[in-house]
């Protein structure tokens, strides 16, 4: 469950959402925040934003780059189709192997072998004019499979299985369907990992979870974070929390940045009150913040309106708004800052989680290890193993106890009657994980 995520009482799409975009048994997932008269991409599908506001997540039918909900009657009719034979589902039962080979071309039936070696638009009486002028004229994807199955002049001479791979080739490049959902952690790991896994650091879902669970991450836990993952980590700290609790993130720069993630949960308030921001340098500063003797009240003026020139005073009111806003922001980020500096400096955090990609551990290891409170979990997490081995050799002359390096291996398995083989454009090595306790020194 997700409660935070969005409002529980938001069940339709509105207006300035990120949400996950993704085509059935598609290859790309994107996350698009969804404006006013934008138009959406995704592999050659285009639709309005506006056609889907107002409502309910889940597939919709594009025609005419409007989206439609597909209704459950519709669904469950199509898979009673699918489920009978090939021939009947395509309404050309009757078309015999004899008649199929009547209407192909005498040249290919004389030599056989040049019907593989044509291309096989060749094969297909369907011509592309008149696939592109159907799918303007509004036919769905489903009837349009079904008249390139008709017009193929060798599907009946193909196996079951061929046949079978065949459909799912075209209804895959003519699909006209989209699936619109709410954000979760895995739908956003997933979409990231196949767009760059390298700027993810190669993190897939399943490490993502064994961190989370090794870290003891949980309802009202202050959990300290420093990550190169697009604000991931962060982000799956935050939902976990519920609200309650601390997710201190070490981040370099004024402000934190490159944490797409956390902006894409479309969070509440009650959720983005435990993500507090802490910059590196404060933490070598201390419990002084740079600029926080600078501190001005919100509402404080900064000079005197020209009374004289009513134009004038607009602007200088307009400037003054903005500067107020500003500054609004700026202190609320210094608070922010000033509590995870306090949870910090008081040893207060039960979770220690780095996922480096470019920065070596070791340096955030001797900031962060001896203000850590006793049994307070360590989890390290890195594409390159030598990194974490430095890591843990590092650990193991501190008072830390169950150290673990461990790495994971997934491949996606297709599973089928009578065929199963790992699908094969696909990343299986991802990065390591070391864990870790710490305990008190005696």
């Amino acid at each position: 469950m997700e409660p935070d995520a969005v409002p529980s009482t938001a069940s339709v799409i509105r207006s300035g959402e990120y949400l996950i975009v993704q085509k059935p048994d598609g290859e790309q997932s994107r996350v698009v925040r969804f404006t006013p008269k934008q138009k959406i991409l995704i592999e050659k599908l285009k639709f309005s934003a506006d056609s889907v506001f107002g409502k309910p997540y889940g597939l919709f039918e594009v025609s005419n780059n409007q989206c439609t909900p597909m209704s459950v009657d519709r669904l469950i009719e199509e898979l009673h189709q699918q489920e009978a034979p090939v021939a009947t589902s395509l309404g050309d039962s009757e078309t015999t192997t004899s008649e199929v080979t009547d209407s192909i071309d005498p040249r290919l039936v004389i030599a056989p072998s040049a019907l593989k070696l044509e291309p096989e638009q060749k094969r297909q009486k369907l011509e592309m004019d008149a696939v592109l002028e159907m799918k303007k004229q509004g036919i769905s994807g489903q009837e349009l499979v079904a008249k390139l199955v008709q017009g193929s002049a060798s599907f009946q001479t193909r196996t079951v299985f061929s046949q079978s791979k065949y459909i799912k080739r075209k209804a895959k490049k003519h699909n006209d369907r989209v699936l619109i959902l709410r954000p979760t952690i895995r739908l956003l790991a997933k979409a990231y990992y196949l767009k760059d896994p390298d700027r993810l650091a190669m993190l897939r879902a399943d490490q993502l979870a064994l961190m989370l669970q090794m870290a003891g991450v949980h309802h009202g836990k202050n959990i300290i974070v420093f990550e190169q993952t697009l604000g991931l980590i962060t982000s799956a700290v935050m939902e976990r929390l519920g609200g309650k609790g601390a997710c201190v993130h070490i981040h370099r720069g004024a402000v934190a940045q490159s944490i797409p993630c956390v902006h894409s949960m479309n969070y509440s308030e009650s959720t983005l009150s435990t993500f507090l921001p802490v910059r590196i340098k404060c933490l070598l500063a201390g419990s002084q913040l740079p600029y926080d003797t600078n501190r001005r009240p919100v509402n404080e003026e900064d000079g005197e309106d020209n009374e004289n020139d009513e134009a004038d005073k607009k602007n200088i009111d307009k400037l003054e708004d903005q500067d107020q806003e500003a500054l609004s922001r700026r202190n609320d980020r210094l608070d922010r800052e000033k509590q995870g500096l306090d949870i910090i400096s008081e040893e207060r955090a039960h979770s220690l989680i780095i996922g480096s990609r470019t920065v070596d551990p070791i340096s955030i290891l001797e900031l962060m290890f001896p203000k850590l409170a006793p049994s307070s979990s360590i989890v390290i997490y890195s594409p390159h193993q030598n990194v974490l081995i430095s890591a843990y050799e590092w650990l193991s002359k501190r008072p830390a106890i169950n150290l673990m390096l461990s790495d994971q291996m997934c491949r996606v398995m297709q599973v089928l009657p009578d065929r199963t083989h790992p699908l094969m454009a696909q990343y299986v090595a991802g990065g390591h994980v070391l864990t870790g306790i710490k305990v008190i020194d005696q």
